[in-house]
């Protein structure tokens, strides 16, 4: 992994960026925003972030710092005149990525920065998302430089139809792995302490990464597994712009559970030894569970579901164990007002295809992508579970799951060789 001193992390800043930097100064709190193709849009977020740092931290030296992604539209423009157009405190900077610019490169980019100028504090926003709030700058940040986290993850308020990757998966299985229940892995903001950022960059995150998503879920992951102090922010609802093209499931899959097996190996001697989980800190409001106004129509998901039991079972016989197909082949034979995916089930299978992905059994890519249809079999189980659940109900529901990949967390450390 590339250091802080290394060619690889100081090769993510252009040699004019150095410069802009140490012209800069010395920065006690930072909100860095990184964008790609977000012309549009991107002002608007950018203006409420140094609200909230003039609002919040006015004593403090404060700096908002901006980064491009590799965009195709004017968004490098807009950044960089945004920061030439207003003088007055917090102060602005461009960070000029050298190439080959990527957007997780963005990211990285930004903690170098915070930690060339000695910030004791940065939280980052990724450009995707609106409705972002100027108090949001302070939730994130205040419990870093008051010594409480050297690492915040937001929470969201939600109802069951939102983010589904990550309550079925993401969350459960990096819950059962590193024993702290947090509710984002990809979050589109957070918050780092100075000495996390240091050791992130000197010791856990990889600068070949590609994609936001990857990058945060390494910088999550390494908050986990490295024992640092790790808390929750509540921010609210969080939306994300619609006209924001997204990829295909598939290629989501790929992006962010690959990384979550890919870092599974880098972790082995951390999760291995892990029992149990807690809740870790929270400041703010407990995040509420919100109910869904209109029916979730799980057709669609089924049917898919059952083409993939035809399509891709060659795929699956090598990925899944045969006592694991032998529980999914009867789910083909149930219609949608009927279907169910057990929490047990889906542990088994996401635990048969880390391993898979560990011991290579087929290209990497490939046999995520061959997980699309399980997945979106399980979400329809339970879209109509959360259906006729009360908000009680539901925060059940949501353990249960984390509390099956729990159960499931032995099997699968006794057949990771």
């Amino acid at each position: 992994m590339p250091s802080a001193g290394s060619p690889e992390a100081a090769d993510l800043l252009s040699a004019e960026c150095h410069a802009a930097l140490d012209e800069l100064g010395s920065v006690e709190v930072l909100a860095g925003v990184h964008a790609l193709n977000r012309a549009s849009q991107v002002t608007q977020l950018l203006e409420t972030v140094a609200s909230g740092l003039r609002k919040h931290f006015p004593s403090r030296r404060a700096a908002v710092l901006v980064a491009d992604g590799g965009s195709q539209d004017s968004t490098v423009d807009i950044l960089r005149a945004w920061c030439g157009a207003d003088q007055r405190e917090p102060a602005r900077r461009l960070i000029e990525l050298a190439p080959p610019i990527r957007q997780g490169h963005a990211v990285l980019a930004l903690l170098a920065a915070a930690h060339r100028v000695g910030a004791r504090g940065i939280a980052v926003f990724d450009a995707e998302m609106i409705g972002v709030q100027a108090d949001w700058v302070a939730a994130l940040i205040e419990p870093v430089l008051g010594g409480g986290a050297d690492y915040v993850s937001p929470a969201y308020s939600r109802a069951p139809s939102e983010g589904t990757l990550t309550t079925n998966l993401l969350a459960p299985l990096t819950r059962a792995l590193y024993g702290k229940r947090i509710q984002q892995i990809t979050g589109g903001c957070s918050a780092f302490a100075a000495p996390f950022v240091e050791r992130c960059l000197h010791d856990w995150v990889d600068a070949d990464g590609p994609h936001a998503h990857g990058t945060e879920i390494a910088l999550t992951v390494a908050a986990l597994a490295s024992g640092a102090r790790v808390a929750e922010a509540h921010l609210g609802r969080r939306l994300v712009d619609p006209s924001v093209p997204q990829p295909d499931l598939a290629t989501t899959l790929v992006r962010t559970v690959g990384p979550v097996f890919a870092l599974m190996e880098r972790s082995h001697d951390v999760w291995e030894q892990t029992r149990g989980s807690v809740v870790v800190p929270r400041f703010g409001d407990a995040p509420a569970v919100l109910v869904d106004t209109q029916r979730p129509s799980v057709e669609r998901l089924v049917r898919a579901f059952d083409l993939g039991m035809k399509d891709l079972l060659p795929i699956w016989e090598q990925i899944i164990a045969e006592e694991t197909l032998g529980q999914l082949y009867p789910l083909a034979l149930l219609g949608p007002e009927e279907f169910e995916f057990r929490p047990a089930l889906w542990a088994r299978v996401a635990s048969d295809f880390a391993v898979a992905h560990h011991e290579r059994r087929l290209p990497r890519d490939h046999l995520i992508r061959a997980l699309t249809p399980l997945y979106l079999g399980r979400v329809a189980s339970f879209l109509r579970e959360a259906w006729v659940s009360s908000p009680a109900d539901l925060v059940a529901i949501f353990d249960r799951i984390g509390r099956a990949f729990e159960v499931e967390k032995e099997h699968l450390a006794a057949r990771w060789r």
